[in-house]
């Protein structure tokens, strides 16, 4: 059983969704982490039990601290294409989905997003069966993190769901991808979700810089998540949602992982990470403008992952990523080059073109940094030694 504390502020932020067209979809009301009843949900997620609000942000009992080998805990980085999906199924049983890839219906990227979103659904069809979420955590508002959400809710569902309560991305989307005829024919990526969200049962909650305190406490296997936020978004949010990604911090005894989003350096190097971490998301999909030195000699990660797309896949074809440094700044890091290597942009500028094949090369890279264009689904477990295994693919 895992135990979540409150959030610092106790009232409502009231977010009203419109549509693209202007009309008023329902308010909804997300809420700061508040408390419900003391009783606690089974393995398979009727809720999260918490008890009183803290008022400030607290570091994880056990991080840092050795606890005997335990039950294993398992994340899975989906093969999303140029979007994220990651899903973290702890020793109790329970599951937590960070991020929904990207949207089957995203405007100009026709088909290809159609695959990577159905990738994203048959790996969790496979590893959820009929389980319902017990968190689906939004790092910010982008169709390639966001996208997957109402298709994620209405099939499994999910006990909590939380994002930064911005207003985030206006692509606009379609009925179809809802498969709700009664909302307006273009919504926000954003309002879509949070409806899925608030049709499909889940309780939805806030973090941002005002609501970011968020303390655990657990019996059996020794579990932790820390919202990891800056003190105030940079200056460029809400304008850039990159820049208001929520990172999420969990810690089982020795292991731990960091996701951060699509998070800049400027937002990077305004986060408390608390300390090193086993294994990090690597932000952006490998974009030169996360993941900067700096950060990563402040996480020190002994393990990577970068998802994205193939080169010129999909939307990657704008957006050449990873890039060339980023691949060698975390190999650096980590040790040095092994056997592997990855594909990635070498030029100075992605100019969205297919003719630029010669300026992707093969880095030589870590044997411990994955790359889901690579190595497809990349499935890690840990048994909280500060190990991490590579599962073989299914």
């Amino acid at each position: 059983m895992i135990t979540l504390r409150a959030f610092g502020r106790a009232q409502a932020l009231a977010v009203a969704l419109l549509s693209c067209g202007g009309a008023v979809a329902p308010s909804l009301t997300l809420q700061p982490m508040q408390e419900p009843p003391p009783s606690s949900s089974d393995v398979r997620g009727g809720g999260v039990a918490s008890g009183a609000s803290t008022g400030a942000t607290s570091t994880s009992a056990t991080h840092g601290a050795s606890c005997v080998k335990g039950p294993p805990l398992t994340v899975h980085f989906y093969d999303a294409g140029q979007a994220l999906s990651a899903l973290i199924i702890l020793p109790d049983g329970r599951r937590w989905l960070v991020d929904a890839g990207e949207s089957p219906v995203r405007s100009g990227c026709g088909p290809t997003c159609g695959a990577w979103h159905e990738r994203v659904m048959a790996g969790l069809r496979k590893d959820l069966g009929s389980a319902r979420l017990d968190l689906l955590w939004i790092t910010h508002q982008h169709s390639d993190h966001l996208g997957g959400a109402p298709d994620v809710l209405k099939t499994f569902g999910a006990a909590v769901y939380v994002d930064n309560g911005l207003a985030g991305d206006t692509h606009s989307h379609s009925r179809a991808h809802t498969h709700d005829a009664a909302l307006v024919v273009h919504d926000t990526v954003t309002a879509v979700a949070r409806r899925a969200a608030s049709e499909t049962g889940a309780r939805l909650q806030v973090v941002d810089p005002d609501h970011a305190a968020w303390s655990t406490t657990a019996s059996g296997a020794p579990v932790t998540m820390t919202p990891i936020v800056p003190l105030k978004w940079p200056s460029r949010c809400p304008g850039d949602p990159n820049a208001c990604s929520i990172a999420l911090r969990i810690d089982y005894c020795d292991s731990s992982i960091l996701f951060t989003g699509d998070a800049p350096s400027d937002e990077e190097a305004a986060f408390d990470t608390r300390g090193a971490v086993t294994l990090l998301q690597v932000g952006h999909h490998g974009s030169d403008t996360s993941t900067s030195a700096a950060f990563v000699s402040k996480v020190a990660p002994r393990y990577a992952v970068i998802s994205s797309a193939k080169p010129n896949e999909g939307t990657n074809i704008g957006y050449c990523h990873p890039r060339a440094t980023t691949v060698r700044t975390l190999t650096a890091a980590m040790g040095g080059a092994g056997q592997s290597s990855v594909r990635a942009f070498d030029g100075k500028r992605c100019e969205g073109s297919r003719d630029a094949a010669s300026e992707w090369s093969d880095v030589p890279s870590s044997d411990r940094l994955w790359s889901t264009a690579r190595d497809g689904d990349v499935v890690l477990r840990t048994t909280g030694d500060g190990v991490f295994e590579r599962e073989p693919n299914r």
